[in-house]
């Protein structure tokens, strides 16, 4: 298990990839945003995208998934207060191969508590060119092994 201590500031930590299909990108929308860029292939050919993208929140998903499975579950978190942001820089396209890469970029210990400090942790996801797709920063709480 890594506490607070154990997890240094600016290094970057990759999670790992995921290639998005098509038929994944549509699954997806149809039951969590169904708007016509995600799910409507005609619809989305006729928009400023020019054919299907995943749901920023598509990405969120497949961002966090990696996160938990590769570093989270062996981290002593005890969850986040809130998104500092959440930025789609382009969208994601069928076909895709997405790299997810974490950063935590500042830690602090709260006055009111010995038991837990904050980081400011960045995941960022790649495509396959290294061009920047999303960029999510949260604030988690994390236990202290002094505790």
């Amino acid at each position: 298990m890594h506490y607070f201590e154990d997890i240094p500031v600016d290094e970057e930590v990759t999670f790992g990839e995921w290639t998005l299909t098509e038929d994944e990108i549509i699954e997806f929308a149809e039951q969590w945003d169904p708007q016509p860029i995600h799910v409507d292939p005609e619809a989305a050919a006729e928009s400023v995208h020019g054919g299907i993208i995943a749901s920023g929140l598509h990405t969120v998903a497949i961002a966090m998934r990696l996160w938990v499975l590769e570093w989270l579950q062996d981290v002593s978190n005890l969850g986040a207060r809130g998104l500092e942001q959440l930025t789609w820089h382009d969208p994601v396209r069928p076909g895709e191969t997405i790299t997810v890469v974490g950063t935590a970029l500042e830690k602090t210990v709260p006055d009111e508590s010995n038991e837990h400090g904050w980081i400011s942790y960045e995941l960022a996801v790649y495509d396959e060119a290294g061009d920047r797709k999303m960029t999510m920063v949260s604030d988690m709480a994390v236990i202290r092994r002094e505790a």
